[in-house]
């Protein structure tokens, strides 16, 4: 992709602070070897390591800080991909994802835990298969638990069989990206906030770049821009078999009295035929137990609750062909968690499923998500990574859960294709 150019390298995993930062001259004319649209975990890992090979990085981001939408509004979980089918992109990003972040968070003393989760079942049969899928994987320590083996890990759960699976743990992610932005401009890297991208055009073995405030040039676009991923890659000429649809997850916080009613972590086996997980129990990195998320056509990209709405952005969704695909597969599916978003006792029966003596006046609102969820012409939710690739630019289509577990295998894999 590139001409010929010095570069420093360095052993992939080392987050010491002895690294290389480029010996390029300083850059006196917004041109970059490399500029990264988005400061989420998934753009700021990228950004970083492409730095720490030595290049000139540049992130356009059009908030005030890193973080500030999918990483930083999620359940924070150090997900061990188990979920995933073995050898899949989705799993061995996973798998590797999870060593690295690991390897960075205690270099960087960032609080985490990982101390295991339960995924429970009433049908034995899909216990057994998700440790064979453990056991495929090479993941040390999953056993399966009997009620007494529960029970010394999570006293308060209902259920009488589940899988222990020691990999997981949980972690702020919004705390985790501002990590990565902080030794990415140790390095001599550069992030421009309140820069949102309005144009992209091609100039020669340029890249010309055009946000609400300047102007810039690159050899090679890097779009990670989650939520605008699709409207990124089509203002660069590129018309991806996909759209990106917003679907809002809600979480509930339990009253703080009752913290002690999960330990960590207590999770269903997730539908084979779908790509949300479902509720689910999480002890977070502050001592509190947080239960969601649920899964909910949001009104806008950016729509963190019912009352916002985009009409141009929500013209898009509902005028996609996929989207009434969707519609017609998922329709009794969408309606029933569009009617627990909006019935805080049907949200309670879902966790009185885990735990008891759960009721409504325990269960406070926290901060909601969207995920940027990627349909199909089809109406198919895709369910891998998309990365596709075009003249000086590549476009993650699609980073859905655990991405942010999997950020710095992602950034690691980009700066190893596009390098």
């Amino acid at each position: 992709f590139f001409s010929s150019r010095r570069r420093h390298t360095r052993l992939q995993g080392d987050w010491s602070s002895d690294v290389c930062s480029s010996d390029l001259p300083p850059n006196m004319n917004n041109s970059y070897d490399y500029i990264v649209i988005g400061a989420g975990i998934v753009g700021a890992s990228t950004a970083l390591k492409l730095k720490q090979q030595g290049h000139q990085v540049l992130i356009l981001e059009k908030e005030k800080s890193p973080g500030l939408h999918q990483s930083g509004r999620n359940s924070g979980v150090i997900h061990s991909g188990i979920y995933y089918k073995p050898n899949s992109l989705k799993s061995n990003l996973c798998i590797r994802g999870r060593e690295l972040l690991l390897e960075f968070i205690d270099v960087e003393k960032v609080p985490n835990r990982v101390e295991g989760k339960l995924v429970v079942d009433d049908q034995i049969s899909k216990i057994e298969d998700l440790y064979v899928r453990a056991q495929n994987l090479g993941m040390e320590g999953v056993s399966i638990f009997d009620k007494k083996e529960i029970l010394e890990k999570e006293p308060n759960c209902k259920f009488k069989t589940a899988l222990f699976v020691p990999q997981a743990g949980v972690v702020d992610y919004k705390v985790v990206s501002e990590k990565i932005i902080s030794k990415f401009l140790s390095l001599g890297g550069e992030v421009k906030y309140f820069n949102q991208v309005n144009a992209v055009k091609d100039d020669g073995n340029l890249k010309k770049i055009f946000t609400s405030e300047n102007q810039f040039e690159t050899e090679f676009l890097i779009n990670c821009a989650g939520l605008y991923s699709d409207t990124v890659a089509k203002l660069d000429n590129l018309e991806p078999n996909l759209q990106i649809i917003p679907f809002r997850g809600e979480y509930f916080t339990i009253d703080s009295k009752k913290s002690n009613y999960v330990n960590n972590m207590i999770y269903p086996i997730a539908d084979p035929n779908l790509p949300f997980l479902g509720i689910h129990l999480t002890k977070t990195i502050d001592g509190n137990i947080e239960a969601g998320p649920n899964a909910v056509l949001a009104f806008a990209k950016e729509g963190y609750d019912w009352t916002t709405f985009n009409v141009k952005e929500f013209a898009s969704i509902i005028s996609y062909q996929g989207m009434w695909k969707l519609g017609k597969k998922y329709l009794k599916t969408g309606l029933s968690e569009m009617y627990r978003s909006l019935n805080k006792k049907v949200f309670l029966t879902e966790i009185s499923k885990f735990i008891p003596d759960i009721n409504a006046n325990d269960l406070t609102p926290r901060v909601s998500g969207v995920r940027a969820q990627a349909v199909d012409i089809n109406g198919n939710l895709v369910d891998d990574f998309v990365f596709e690739s075009k003249d000086n630019s590549l476009h993650v289509l699609n980073a859905p859960s655990p991405a942010a577990t999997s950020s710095f295998a992602i950034g690691e894999y980009i700066a190893n294709k596009v390098s």
